[in-house]
C-alpha cells in the first residue's frame, strides 16, 4: 500500500515536472522570437517601450502593418507615439479630460462601443437559414420568381403598305438579313439584320417604344416565321420571330442567395426583438405612458426655437422662423433679440429698407426696455450706410446683446 502510494507521489511529481519544463520551453521560444522589452523614450515617468511599439503594430490593418516593419517605419511609429503621447498627458495636465463636454463624449463613445459588442455578441446567436429552409420558402413562393414569356424579333420598317406587302412577299424566298439591308427605313436596326431584342406581352419594343398589338402579333406568330405587315405610328413593320421562350419559374440554385437574404433579414430582426423583450423583462422596465405622452407633445422652448432660425437656411426662412418664435414666446427673453434679427436681415441681406425700418420701429415699440433699443435706433439712422455696426457679429446671427452702438463723433480713443 505504501509502496504504491509512492508510486503515485512519484508520478504527480515527473508531471509537474514535466509541465513546467514544457512551459519554460514555450517562454523560451517565445524569448528567442522577440527581443527583451526595452525603454525607447522616457516622457517624465512614462515610457515608451519596445513591446508598446510592437503591439501599436500589430494592431495596425494588415495592408497598412508593413510600412512600420521596417527600420525607417519603426522610427515614424515611435516619433507618432512620443508625439501623441506629449499631446495626451499635456491636454491632462490642463484638465481637457476633466471637461462636463468631454466627458459626456467619453460616456458616449463608451456607451456605444458596449452596446455594439454585445448585440453583436447576442446576433452572432442567430443561425443562418438552412438549405432545407430557404427550399421549403422557394416551395411556398413559387409565382414570385415565375418569368414572363417573351420574343425575340426583328423587322423591316417600310414607309407604305403596299412597301411592306412587297417586302412581306420576297421574304419568303429572298435571305432576311439582305432584304432588311436594303429595304428597312430604320437606321438604328438596319446594319444588325433588323433586331429589336426581346420583349414580353406588355410590349416594349426596343426603341419602338410599346407597342402591345405588335408584341402580340408575333407571339402570334410563332418561332421562326416571318408575318406583317402590322402598323405603328413609325410606319409598316414585317417581323420576324427570331426566338419564343414560354413562361416559366428560375430555378431555386438561381435565386437561393436571395431568398438567403430575405430569410436572414425578417429572422435577424425577430430575433433581435425577441431578444430586446426577454432583456426588457429581465431590467424590469416600466414605462409610464402619460409621463410620455405628455413629454413628447410638449412645444419647443423659446430659445430651441431660436436656435432652429438661426440655422433655418436661406433669408425669407430665417425671418419666417424668427416670426413664429416671436407669435409663440412674445415675452421670452430672446424675442426682443429675434425681432432684431429679423430687421437685420431685411436690412444687410436684403436690402429691404423700408420693411426693415418697420421691423425696427415694432421692436421699439413691443419692447422699449430692451437692451437691444438702442442697436434698434442706431439701425434707423445707419443701416443704408456702408460701414457695418460694430455691436454685430457678422459670422451669424448671434449679437453681442447689450453692447451699445457706437456714437457719433470721434473716437475716445483717438489722439487730437
Amino acid at each position: 500500500m505504501k509502496r504504491a502510494r509512492r508510486l503515485a507521489i512519484a508520478m504527480l511529481a515527473a508531471g509537474a515536472a514535466f509541465a513546467v519544463a514544457g512551459a519554460e520551453g514555450q517562454t523560451a521560444k517565445r524569448s528567442r522570437g522577440r527581443a527583451p522589452d526595452s525603454v525607447l523614450v522616457r516622457i517624465g515617468n512614462e515610457a515608451i517601450t519596445s513591446g508598446l511599439v510592437q503591439r501599436r503594430i500589430e494592431e495596425l490593418p494588415e495592408h497598412v502593418r508593413p510600412q512600420f516593419t521596417t527600420p525607417e517605419g519603426r522610427q515614424r511609429l515611435i516619433d507618432r507615439l512620443v508625439e501623441e503621447r506629449v499631446w495626451l498627458l499635456t491636454s491632462l495636465k490642463q484638465g481637457v479630460a476633466d471637461r462636463p463636454d468631454i466627458k459626456r463624449q467619453i460616456e458616449q463613445q463608451r456607451r456605444d462601443l458596449l452596446i455594439r459588442t454585445y448585440v453583436n455578441e447576442v446576433m452572432a446567436e442567430n443561425p443562418a437559414p438552412s438549405d432545407s429552409e430557404a427550399r421549403a420558402w422557394y416551395d411556398a413562393h413559387t409565382d414570385e420568381y415565375r418569368t414572363p414569356a417573351t420574343v425575340t424579333i426583328s423587322h423591316v420598317l417600310s414607309r407604305t403598305e403596299s412597301e411592306a406587302k412587297r417586302v412581306r412577299q420576297w421574304a419568303r424566298s429572298q435571305d432576311w438579313a439582305k432584304l432588311v439591308t436594303r429595304y428597312s427605313a430604320d437606321t438604328l436596326t438596319r446594319g444588325r439584320a433588323g433586331m429589336l431584342g426581346p420583349t414580353t406581352r406588355e410590349g416594349v419594343i426596343g426603341h419602338l417604344g410599346r407597342q402591345p398589338a405588335l408584341a402580340e402579333s408575333a407571339f402570334a406568330l410563332g418561332e421562326g416565321r416571318i408575318g406583317g405587315p402590322w402598323k405603328t405610328e413609325h410606319g409598316w413593320h414585317v417581323i420576324k420571330t427570331e426566338s419564343l421562350k414560354p413562361d416559366g419559374v428560375r430555378g431555386f440554385d438561381q435565386v437561393r442567395g436571395t431568398i438567403v437574404r430575405q430569410m436572414s433579414a425578417k429572422r435577424s430582426q425577430d430575433f433581435y426583438q425577441s431578444r430586446l423583450g426577454a432583456a426588457k423583462s429581465a431590467l424590469a422596465v416600466r414605462a409610464d405612458s402619460s409621463a410620455i405622452r405628455k413629454y413628447v407633445s410638449q412645444k419647443k422652448t423659446a430659445r430651441e426655437r431660436f436656435n432652429e432660425a438661426q440655422a433655418a437656411g436661406p433669408p425669407p426662412a430665417r425671418i419666417e422662423a424668427y416670426r413664429t418664435l416671436i407669435q409663440e414666446y412674445p415675452d421670452s427673453d430672446v424675442s426682443p433679440q429675434a425681432a432684431f434679427m429679423i430687421g437685420f436681415i431685411q436690412s444687410e441681406e436684403l436690402k429691404d429698407y423700408a420693411a426693415a425700418e418697420q421691423t425696427f420701429q415694432g421692436l421699439l415699440k413691443q419692447y422699449p426696455k430692451s437692451e437691444l433699443a438702442a442697436s434698434a435706433r442706431w439701425m434707423l439712422e445707419h443701416m443704408r450706410s456702408e460701414s457695418a455696426p460694430e455691436f454685430m457679429n457678422l459670422e451669424g446671427d448671434s449679437i453681442k446683446v447689450g453692447t451699445a452702438p457706437p456714437k457719433p463723433g470721434k473716437d475716445k480713443s483717438e489722439k487730437p
